[in-house]
């Protein structure tokens, strides 16, 4: 199947032997560590509200973040504050949240000029707008899921510095369990070609398997999403037994 700019790979493979052995992974990098070197400002603990307007450009690449801290990921700055009962719940321990901001400044090398290029989050809690080079390229309302951000507009000549922000906000209350605030799980650097798989694009099931399982064989459904920019690449439907 082809729609707008993606594909969808369908393989249906028959008969896979239980207990056989799985082949070698793929040892191409396509994910590479982006939790080191943050920095970090704790802007208003009590409200997701920027009192003094201090913070108001934080997106801004110019930006003077000198004064922040370094933060290495995860990070989770609720935790380190101390409780109180002043607009807390004993749901979360009594720890506040509010509004914080994490930038990260880096280089893409000329290589890259041709590669799809993302950045993976694997949580932030809570609400998070995240800018490139003071544009916004995503939101994400939701602290308990991943989610990726398209860097197609970063610079790739190895030498002028993009800057990635990331504005969190946890208005209280907002969970019925501690959450914790911040980007409080891994970030990664995802390096593609243009054409790739999508994230968490790809399904597989096992139709029949309580039946089948008992003559020693399984039925494995496999979909995949590609996307692209090579619109006249060939992408069949295949059937594999």
């Amino acid at each position: 199947m082809r729609g707008r700019g993606r594909w969808v790979l369908s393989l249906v493979v028959a008969s896979v032997l239980i207990g056989a052995p799985t082949p070698a992974a793929n040892a191409t990098q396509r994910s590479r560590d982006f939790d080191r070197g943050w920095k970090f400002a704790l802007v208003n603990p009590a409200d997701i509200t920027d009192p003094t307007g201090a913070y108001a450009h934080a997106a801004d690449p110019g930006y003077d973040d000198g004064p922040w801290r370094t933060v290495d990921l995860p990070h989770d700055w609720s935790i380190e504050l101390d409780p109180t009962p002043e607009g807390t719940t004993s749901d979360t321990g009594y720890f506040q949240g509010g509004l914080g901001w994490y930038r990260k400044s880096f280089t893409l090398p000329r290589s890259y000029a041709h590669k799809s290029v993302s950045i993976e989050f694997d949580g932030i809690y809570m609400d998070s707008v995240v800018y490139l080079n003071g544009e916004q390229v995503a939101s994400h309302p939701y602290g308990y899921t991943g989610f990726a951000v398209d860097l197609s507009k970063a610079h790739t000549d190895g030498q002028t510095p993009n800057v990635v922000a990331v504005q969190v906000r946890n208005k209280l209350p907002s969970s019925r369990w501690y959450s914790g605030s911040g980007i409080y799980r891994n970030v990664h650097l995802v390096v593609t070609d243009p054409v790739h798989i999508k994230q968490h694009k790809t399904f597989i099931t096992t139709p029949d398997v309580e039946s089948t399982a008992k003559q020693g064989f399984a039925n494995v459904h496999v979909r995949t999403d590609v996307e692209g920019a090579g619109s006249d690449t060939t992408l069949a439907q295949a059937i594999v037994q």
